[in-house]
Formats: C-alpha cells, structure tokens, sequence
C-alpha cells in the first residue's frame, strides 16, 4: 500500500508505478501540488482494489485502462480538473463498489456499460457536466428487490433521472 495524502509533495505520478505489480491500495487525496495526468499505468496493476486520487490538481481524461483492473473496488478522483467522457471501458472494472468522480468537468452521458457493475454501491457524479438520460442498465442496479445494492446515486441535475426510483439525489 502506499498513502501519500495531505502532503506538500508536488509533480506527477510516476509511470514507474507500473512497475509494482503488487501494489493494492494507492491513496494521494488532499495534496494540492500533485497533478498532471492519472498515469494510464495504474490500469497495468492487475491487484489493485483502492485508488484515492481525490482534492488533488490531477488534469486530463479518465484513463480507459482502469477498465482493465478486475479487482478494483474503490476509486474516488473526486474534486479534481479531469474532462471528457466517463469511458465506457470502466463497465469492464465489475467489482467496482464505490465510484467518485464528482466535482471534475467530465461531460457528454453515463455509459450504459456502468450498468455491467452490479456490485456498485455508491455512485457520485454530481457537479459535473454529464448529460442526457440516465441509462436504464443504472437504474435496474437500484431496483433489484430485496438485492438492492446501489445505495447511492448521486447525479447532476441535468442528467433526466427519477429521484423517486432510480437516481438518490442530484446538484
């Protein structure tokens, strides 16, 4: 594990970091000086099940490699400067139980292929710039009976959502 939050280190992830094929858990939140681009690398660490990447300066896409961690499940890179499209590849991360990707610029629709995550539990996409309709794949993960797992799913406004059935909350 490595845990290098609420520091004053500055720069980038290093692409080495691919070279720790072992690594399980990677938490930098809080570090202000920390950015650039997330390293695609992260996608090459076949034991990775946390990543914090949160309140962070980290700039660019959400790397489609992250679609590739089947053991992911935790990734938060909330409150950062990350754009373009949610890609659609992280469908591919099933156990995926907790998503942060607010407060970031992210933009265009909610990939149906999130709907593949039927261990979600909690979902935050709120303050972005996602649109559209909320694909129906998400919604069946909040109605499943008694099996109701997706507790949370917290969307912007401008995403047509029920409050009532499918969707938590929204701002």
């Amino acid at each position: 594990s490595v845990f290098v939050g609420h520091n004053n280190f500055n720069g980038e992830i290093p692409l080495e970091i691919a070279q720790c094929k072992n690594l399980k858990e990677f938490q930098c939140d809080a570090s202000h000086d920390i950015g650039g681009p997330i390293p695609s690398a992260f996608g090459m660490l076949p034991e990775l099940t946390f990543l914090k990447l949160d309140t962070c300066a980290f700039t660019g896409t959400l790397p489609m490699s992250l679609g590739n961690l089947q053991k992911l499940s935790f990734l938060d890179v909330n409150s950062n400067d990350l754009k373009g499209q949610i890609p659609s590849q992280l469908g591919k991360a099933t156990s995926l139980k907790t998503l942060g990707l607010a407060n970031n610029n992210f933009d265009g629709s909610i990939p149906s292929e999130m709907g593949k995550l039927v261990d979600l539990e909690k979902v935050y996409l709120q303050n972005t710039d996602l649109t559209g309709d909320m694909p129906q794949q998400m919604c069946d993960l909040r109605n499943r009976g008694n099996e109701t797992v997706l507790e949370v799913l917290w969307v912007p406004c401008e995403v047509t959502c029920d409050l009532d059935t499918c969707c938590t909350d929204c701002s």
